[in-house]
């Protein structure tokens, strides 16, 4: 029979207002604080790790672009590439054949 009047004394509030029990009343608080802030810290950890997984893949396709663009404009600037550019719009340019002289005083 004594446990069903340590579960009513629990349910009714009396052990809450024991004076043993408001004590406790800081420590519970305080742990409960700290509980509170462990929560919050973990939700910021993963906020933090989904931007920078976001920021990654943002670098990534900026560094593809960039690697396409490099690739682009280095085959457009070859010569083979230019003069074949210069013969499709009519121009009289042609490729230097003649070594280049070197003049000294």
């Amino acid at each position: 029979m004594a446990k069903a009047q340590d579960i009513q004394s629990w349910l009714n509030g009396d052990k809450l207002r024991n004076k043993r029990f408001r004590n406790q009343y800081p420590l519970i608080g305080l742990i409960i604080a700290l509980i509170f802030l462990y929560i919050l810290t973990g939700y910021q950890a993963v906020k933090q790790q989904h931007r920078l997984t976001d920021a990654k893949k943002e670098m990534m396709d900026a560094k593809y672009r960039y690697m396409t663009i490099h690739a682009e404009l280095t085959k457009t600037t070859r010569l083979s590439q230019i003069l074949e550019a210069l013969k499709e719009k009519g121009s009289t340019l042609h490729e230097n054949t003649k070594p280049t002289i070197k003049i000294l005083k």
